[in-house]
């Protein structure tokens, strides 16, 4: 059956994003977790994943087309299946790419994975930890916002997950009743391994696919000593330090520099509200001249006042963020 693939909310500031790439073209055979497109954020450009296996019927837009979180991005199905109603009940749906002359050789049957236990790829009711960057390897569970035995809608927020480069909002992909969590909140999760299982209660073998997914190392939550207070402080120094560039350029995301150079504005004279101090697409609508005069000035002020009595020095330790071990990493 035909499903609807929307444009997910990829950060927390996310309002649209700009297709940079589609990896597949429509009449393509796709399965689940291949590259479907790499979609450009306000914080950086994220590689989409499909959820399903299919073939690509629709695409929403073009390569550097705009779309809506939540408008229609594809639709995956089997060939030759109609699609008409899901075009016309699809926010921010186009006309159907134009079909080709010659039509797409449909792809082989893939083979049964050895033995009784399942194949989590090829499985709807499973969700693995998607790559939510181009230099991701793992995502640390931030927070659930739904428990075992929650009732899912399409489009609910599942989670955060906190990766190399900012906490993003993990969205379902389908409706169902959450039968399995793999991960606690703070653990770490590899990419591709068991997140969590939406599917019908008493219809799916959730003890098999936990059998499945023994494999997939998932680290236990970080402690609180994790590192040491001259880490922590070495970590949080140099990313202050660094505030606002980056190899010598200005911390921008993809999209609010093309949207700066669109309005002739001075990226040095922005104040970045993004992680580690980046510069995003709400931060060049809101920028006013007068308001960065005056956001510079007061900075000027506060920098002249001590925070502290000299001689004396606080401090908390707290476990260093992904983003923090990447900037400690890299320095």
């Amino acid at each position: 059956m035909a499903e609807a693939i929307l444009m997910p909310r990829l950060s927390d500031t996310m309002t649209e994003g700009v297709i940079a790439a589609w990896h597949k073209k429509v009449g393509d055979p796709v399965k689940k977790g291949e590259l479907l497109a790499e979609v450009e954020t306000d914080k950086a450009t994220m590689d989409l994943e499909s959820y399903k296996d299919g073939t690509l019927l629709h695409i929403g837009t073009e390569k550097g087309g705009k779309l809506q979180v939540n408008d229609l991005l594809a639709i995956i199905g089997n060939q030759g299946e109609d699609i008409s109603a899901l075009l016309a009940g699809a926010k921010g749906g186009s006309a159907p790419a134009p079909k080709a002359e010659a039509p797409a050789e449909k792809a082989p049957a893939a083979e049964k994975p050895a033995g009784n236990a399942p194949d989590l790829g090829k499985m709807e009711e499973v969700i693995l930890m998607p790559r939510l960057s181009d230099t991701m390897t793992e995502g640390v569970i931030a927070a659930w916002h739904k428990k075992v035995g929650d009732k899912v809608n399409k489009g609910d927020l599942l989670a955060e997950i906190e990766t190399d480069k900012a906490t993003m909002d993990l969205e379902s992909y389908k409706n169902g009743t959450l039968l399995y969590i793999g991960a606690d909140k703070g653990a770490k999760v590899p990419v591709n391994a068991l997140l969590c299982v939406i599917g019908e209660e008493g219809k799916v073998d959730v003890d098999a696919i936990k059998a499945a997914a023994a494999g997939s190392a998932i680290a236990a939550p970080a402690a609180s000593t994790e590192a040491a207070p001259a880490q922590a402080a070495a970590a949080t120094g140099s990313a202050t330090a660094d505030n606002s560039q980056e190899n010598g350029r200005v911390k921008a995301s993809p999209l609010a520099r093309k949207i700066a150079a669109e309005k002739g504005i001075n990226l040095n004279q922005v104040q970045g509200t993004g992680d580690g101090g980046r510069i995003v697409k709400s931060d060049i609508e809101s920028f006013t001249p007068a308001k960065a005069a005056a956001d510079t000035k007061a900075a000027s002020s506060a920098a002249a006042v001590p925070s502290a009595p000299a001689g004396q020095v606080s401090f908390e330790d707290k476990p260093v963020s992904q983003m923090r071990k990447v900037i400690a990493k890299r320095l």
